[in-house]
């Protein structure tokens, strides 16, 4: 009898390798190949939130090189240090708005991704769609770790193979955790400890960094991830990588980390420490940059612009607030005549984001239109785009961005249609 085609493909074949899922079934002489379908791909089945992770597009807010040297010394001698408390596995970076949570949130990010030590990130968004909800927190990192560890690609779909309902909202942030982040991760380490006499530095302290915890719309389920994570912290969980986590110190997140099981977390509260000189660096950049792009009505302006005593005048406002900082910034160089802008607002006794808005707004037309838009843009809950304003208001699109742009100094125009309009107060 004349073997089957599937039979005669494998006779007299030597070293043949047999991928994917395809089951080997041996029935008498003959060997019968059965390949399901293939599964659905691990982004398919994860959904990840693409624009929530340290890589994702668009304006990304990080410390200027020369910055927050001592904070990230410290962070690094938490991750890498010999003698620190090996169950402080959770570091949480807090500090008022506008202190630069997030740029030192994407700097350690990317700092650490360049030296294969990431495994995820997720940088939450207030009223940012997906970005604002914790359901996808965890399926965003699972998906980012199946990249970031190739060998736990096949555990986490296994896992979800097994439990198609893992990424689900209905399902604990507990179990998920457990199932599509801690449990590959481990035994992916404890198959190279297996296979390898040690295991180096990298591999047994890589990092996940989740920021902005307080831009969370799930305040209850955010506390109780924080439980979670301090229950890894505690020892109860063992959690075979570190995580950095930065918020606000709001209410429901200084409770639980001011309760007795956060005893062995790693602090870091950025108002003890003296961000002055890293503002200074961060002036000098952005000054220089305005100079440099207004040089032909500059040009008469002597350098060092500014000078050393209008700069100290600048850094006495701004205080320890980058947001602050950065709004000073985007007020002179928003206007055609910087050096005047600059001189106004020294003079003008602004101090503080309130006294600044004040006195930007003091400019603007302050029309039916403007009163109208600006009062809208107050009391939404959600950043809306230029268009959703134009339809709810009914007002012409580009009358909507012209009176928008009498005060573009403290409100971001966006150069997409879809993206949101956002007050710098509203998104510190």
């Amino acid at each position: 009898m004349e073997p089957s085609s599937s039979t005669a493909l494998l006779q007299n074949a030597i070293g043949t390798t047999i991928s994917g899922r395809a089951q080997v079934i041996n029935a008498g002489r003959d060997v019968v190949l059965h390949s399901p379908l293939p599964a659905a791909g691990t982004s398919s089945l994860l959904r990840p939130v693409s624009n929530a992770t340290h890589t994702r597009a668009g304006h990304v807010a990080r410390c200027d090189p020369g910055t927050r040297l001592e904070v990230i010394a410290q962070i690094r001698e938490w991750l890498d240090g010999h003698d620190n408390d090996k169950r402080a596995v959770v570091c949480w970076i807090n500090g008022p708005a506008g202190y630069g949570k997030s740029a030192l949130a994407q700097t350690i990010a990317e700092s650490y991704a360049a030296e294969g030590r990431l495994l995820g990130s997720f940088f939450f968004l207030r009223g940012g769609g997906e970005r604002s909800h914790i359901s996808r927190l965890i399926p965003t990192l699972a998906h980012q770790i199946s990249l970031s560890v190739p060998g736990t690609k096949l555990l986490i779909e296994s896992a979800l193979e097994y439990e198609p309902a893992l990424p689900e909202s209905t399902v604990s942030l507990a179990y998920q955790l457990q199932r599509l982040v801690i449990e590959p991760v481990h035994l992916n380490t404890s198959q190279i400890s297996y296979n390898s006499e040690s295991v180096s530095c990298s591999v047994k302290r890589q990092i996940v960094v989740i920021d902005a915890l307080d831009e969370c719309d799930d305040k209850a389920q955010m506390a109780d991830f924080i439980d979670v994570l301090l229950s890894a912290s505690s020892g109860r969980i063992h959690l075979p990588f570190w995580i950095i986590l930065t918020s606000r110190v709001e209410e429901h997140i200084r409770k639980k980390f001011d309760s007795s099981e956060a005893c062995f977390l790693h602090r870091l509260e950025l108002q003890n420490f003296n961000a002055r000189a890293d503002i200074k660096v961060h002036f000098h950049r952005a000054f220089d940059g305005i100079y440099d792009q207004n040089w032909r009505i500059m040009q008469r302006i002597p350098k060092p612009w500014p000078s050393a005593q209008d700069l100290t005048a600048l850094l006495d406002k701004a205080g320890s607030s980058f947001a602050f900082a950065t709004t000073l910034i985007q007020y002179v160089g928003g206007d055609r005549l910087p050096h005047k802008a600059l001189q106004k607002l020294l003079t003008s006794g602004v101090n503080g984001l309130d006294s600044l808005y004040e006195q930007v707004l003091s400019s603007a037309s302050w029309t039916k239109d403007f009163c109208q838009i600006l009062g809208t843009i107050t009391v939404l809950k959600n950043n809306k785009s230029i268009s959703f304003l134009s339809s709810l208001l009914s007002i012409h699109h580009e009358e909507v961005i012209c009176e928008l742009l009498e005060v573009q100094s403290i409100i971001k125009i966006p150069g997409d249609d879809n993206e949101p309009i956002m007050l710098y107060h509203t998104s510190l």
